[in-house]
């Protein structure tokens, strides 16, 4: 017993300095130190995608509303934004789109209405294929349709694609305000969980083969010549699999922030459940390689191995204690304000995250927009 308790205190340390680590990464990602100025080189017309979800009568949500406003404001001579809505919203979303496209330069934000059928398991990908013909640009920019762009973000991103010899340069996110607690777990999840990995990446300017949907920059030409429709639309995570045809790809700052507006409890674990799936589906190995910093799955077992240990019980606890506060810490420093009542599912969160992890391993699908997935791609 002596033997397995000092093995477990090793492996909460480890996970421990990880955890201090990670309230760096966190800050320098949210908060990265001032960048080089632009070179100021006019480059090739940029086409930016964002395509919507059906909306309904309720409309964009004024979160969504704000996320978009902050690319098309940013739009000039040599960018466009193709902005996809389902045929059937047109007539609701209308004055809207006026209000929108009043802060684009004159023809810089195209409003293109579909309602043709999906024709890939993947809907954003079906999306997205459709727009690609009617683009101009010779960059193209995937960038998710909750994603909110800080001000002067759009020149410094591609300054940033014109300063790399990849093909693809992408930008992690993070969640600054859920708008609902049930959001608290994906915000956990991007945080804690997504955001230190993918700042100490970027710091250390290391080539990946992966890619985030909050802002995957790169040039059509290379695109055409490496990728296909039928494959990414046959991917869940349609991002890495991009990523993983346009490699290498590099990681740049700062990132972005994303909306959390999940509003059911049943929502959010399903949310919760097909991050982890996706990651454990797409990188196994560094998905298992994530059990170093997973001590509480440790204590749990000592736990019920020998239900009445007393050290078993306080080194579960202490680890739960030092999870929670840490990822309270993380919530304040991407912006947040915690709320009496948000503290309960971020409570919950390393216990669940815990639980999570070992869920992820059976063979349970998860379910997206109206597909079921048993594995990350469709049969095509």
């Amino acid at each position: 017993m002596t033997f397995i308790l000092l093995i477990l205190l090793i492996w909460s340390t480890v996970a421990c300095v990880w955890w201090l680590a990670a309230l760096y990464l966190v800050h320098l990602g949210v908060h990265p130190p001032q960048p080089h100025s632009p070179s100021g080189k006019i480059e090739p017309l940029l086409s930016i995608f964002k395509p919507l979800p059906r909306l309904g009568p309720a409309g964009a949500s004024p979160s969504l509303q704000r996320a978009l406003a902050s690319f098309v404001s940013q739009l000039d001579a040599h960018s466009e934004m193709l902005l996809g809505i389902h045929a059937e919203d047109a007539g609701s979303l209308q004055p809207w789109l006026e209000t929108l496209s009043a802060l684009a330069p004159p023809g810089a934000l195209r409003i293109l209405a579909r309602a043709d059928p999906d024709i890939h398991a993947n809907p954003k990908i079906a999306w997205l294929a459709w727009l690609a013909p009617q683009a101009h640009g010779e960059i193209w920019l995937w960038s998710d349709v909750d994603i909110v762009a800080p001000p002067g973000w759009l020149v410094k991103a591609r300054d940033a694609l014109g300063r790399t010899t990849t093909r693809l340069v992408t930008f992690p996110y993070y969640v600054r305000q859920p708008v609902h607690s049930q959001g608290w777990w994906d915000a956990a999840f991007v945080n804690a969980e997504m955001l230190p990995g993918a700042v100490l990446m970027a710091k250390t300017n290391r080539p990946v083969k992966f890619a985030f949907g909050a802002a995957m920059l790169f040039r059509r030409e290379d695109f055409l010549a490496r990728c296909n429709w039928v494959d990414l639309g046959a991917n869940l995570a349609d991002d890495f699999a991009l990523g993983h045809a346009m490699q290498p790809c590099r990681i740049s700052l700062p990132a972005l922030e994303t909306l959390a507006e999940e509003s059911t409890w049943l929502g959010a674990l399903r949310h919760y459940q097909r991050w982890h799936k996706t990651i454990r589906w797409c990188q196994p190995a560094g998905y298992a390689a994530l059990l170093a910093i997973l001590p509480l799955v440790g204590w749990l077992a000592c736990l019920l191995a020998n239900p009445g240990s007393l050290p078993a019980l306080t080194g579960f606890l202490a680890q739960y204690i030092f999870e929670f506060i840490v990822i309270i810490i993380i919530s304040r420093r991407t912006g947040a304000a915690v709320a009496a009542n948000d503290t309960l599912p971020l409570l919950a969160w390393p216990g669940l995250r815990s639980l999570m992890w070992m869920a992820s391993w059976l063979p349970l699908g998860v379910r997206w927009r109206q597909h079921t997935w048993s594995g990350p791609r469709k049969p095509v």
